[in-house]
């Protein structure tokens, strides 16, 4: 048992001690209890059965069972400070573990919160919805040890007459345990300003993450810890290679712009969401046509219809099918050649009478090498050489589940080759995605959610280095393979027992990936 489990064996009976009614400071507790089973024919369980569930699911297993037991304290100790803890323990037949899902302390003082242990980290959507999760972040993968300090809601700027508002945060994990190489570090920040318009509400935000530390691929070699390098992206002189040139650790970032409108038919949050993984992508503006486009609407007057999510997104383009940096007898940058007229004249028989400005001179590189392209492209999202694992835990995606992992692919096509050692072998698609949610009664709800997405792979599989046009013969996802995800599922509270709720879901996919049918059945019963 963990030593964290042993802390809220000590730490929750306590605090359950002080809610009883004769307690000076007011305590509320919630604890349930659940038992779960996914049942599935076909070569992986149905997306929007196992995904959005904090890795609770094994996602490459057949048929399995779910029981959890959580507990949640809060503890108003004043008007502004508010302690809480939480611990979760589940189950899974998938894995064939019991283990501490999750398990944090934490404190509340006026719009601030500090939380430290084991808790998810999902700062993108602040209001519900029926979406497919948050690109980077999100609710995907189980979560880690980590120390999360934020500013979670919309807060009035000083002396703005409230019309400007921030939120952000920045949070510290270690991801101790597989798949990763050593001791990985997880560093993730993000930062929001919001002008508040009354019924328009148009924002700005900046997310960030990044893996750093560890050990190198295959070695017990630590990697150089640079942390200020890594807070900042910046080049790594202490690291040294392609990380003094480049930026220290593996770097994912998402710019999301927006608005909320506050309509006579209901709230309403439009979001566009440019995500990046270096310098080249960073600057959208440039060219970065790759972009999560979605809408959320609470209809306010329709009674069996709460939340409508519709969103486009596209990861296809990640800077260009280009080479990453200019490429000949080992790489070559531009800036460090001496003599360009006789370089050019030298390898690609191009004669220029004026001196070559530098322009000018990767004009002449990005034609000969790299077919006409800008160099920096081929970035690989979610990817990394140097963590090969990528942002994956446990075969979940820390962040959108349209990624598919080497392990997925294995089961779909048993025997595929791979030509990289990178662990997300699709980052490449386009998707479009609708859900939905409403009451059909005061007690039954239904859930629904339907994709469409074509899949193109990655650049690490579709060619066989990061420095060669030579393409993979017989490519499997060459043109793209279509692919659906759909599901509808209930929820019933029964009035005759009102501790109890009982849901299913229904789940179909199909496409040219692989086929899936199932089901998953809960029983959920609060204790308290």
């Amino acid at each position: 048992m963990t030593s964290l489990c042993k802390i809220f064996l000590i730490v929750v009976p306590g605090l359950l001690i002080l809610s009883n009614p004769k307690a000076q400071n007011p305590v509320d507790v919630s604890g349930r209890i659940s038992s779960q089973a996914l049942m599935h024919s076909g070569e992986l369980p149905g997306l929007w059965l196992f995904s959005q569930e904090e890795g609770r699911w094994n996602n490459l297993s057949g048929s399995q069972m779910l029981g959890t037991a959580d507990v949640n304290v809060s503890w108003s100790m004043s008007e502004n400070l508010k302690v809480l803890a939480a611990a979760e323990v589940d189950y899974t037949s998938g894995y064939d573990d019991t283990y501490l899902h999750t398990g944090f302390l934490g404190v509340n003082w006026k719009s601030f919160s500090l939380k430290a242990g084991k808790h998810s980290f999902n700062p993108i959507f602040t209001e519900a919805s029926s979406g497919s999760g948050s690109y980077i972040f999100g609710i995907n993968h189980r979560p880690f040890t980590r120390v999360t300090f934020e500013m979670p809601d919309y807060s009035p700027v000083p002396f703005s007459d409230g019309r400007l508002e921030v939120r952000g945060g920045i949070s510290q994990g270690w991801l101790t345990d597989q798949p990763y190489n050593g001791d990985v570090l997880l560093h993730e920040k993000y930062a929001y300003l919001r002008w508040n318009g009354g019924q328009w509400k148009p924002y700005a935000g900046l997310n960030h993450s990044s893996l750093f530390g560890g050990n190198y691929p295959n070695s017990d070699n630590e990697i150089p810890v640079d942390f200020v390098a890594t807070f900042f992206g910046k080049g790594s002189d202490k690291i040294g290679g392609g990380e003094a040139t480049n930026a220290a650790g593996a770097h994912m970032g998402l710019y999301d712009f927006g608005a909320y409108y506050n309509s006579a038919s209901g709230p309403i949050h439009f979001y566009y969401q440019i995500p990046f993984s270096d310098g080249s992508g960073m600057l959208f503006w440039q060219g970065n046509t790759d972009h999560v486009l979605g809408v959320n609407w609470h209809p306010a007057k329709v009674d069996w219809l709460s939340n409508l999510t519709f969103e486009w997104i596209q990861t296809t383009y990640q800077s260009g099918n280009g080479m990453p940096d200019p490429y000949l007898n080992g790489i070559i940058f531009p800036k460090q050649v001496e003599d360009r007229n006789a370089f050019v004249q030298k390898n690609f028989g191009v004669d220029i009478d004026k001196p070559l400005s530098l322009e000018a001179f990767k004009g002449i590189l990005e034609d000969e090498l790299n077919n006409g392209n800008d160099f920096g492209g081929r970035d690989g999202y979610m990817n990394n050489g140097l963590y090969p694992s990528g942002w994956a835990r446990y075969d979940h995606i820390m962040g959108s589940p349209f990624n598919l992992t080497r392990d997925q692919l294995s089961r779909v096509k048993p025997g595929m080759n791979f030509n990289s050692s990178v662990g997300i072998k699709n980052d490449r698609f386009k998707a479009l995605h609708l859900g939905g949610k409403g009451n059909l009664a005061d007690n039954l709800s239904w859930e629904m959610k339907i994709t469409w997405t074509r899949n193109f792979g990655t650049y690490f599989e579709q060619y066989p280095g990061r420095y060669t046009w030579n393409e993979v013969e017989d490519y499997w996802f060459k043109g793209g393979r279509d692919q659906w995800y759909t599901m509808i599922g209930f929820d019933w509270k029964p009035s005759f027992a009102p501790k109890l709720a009982l849901n299913g879901a229904f789940a179909w996919d199909a496409g040219e990936i692989y086929h899936s049918s199932g089901v998953k059945l809960a029983v959920i019963y609060q204790l308290f």
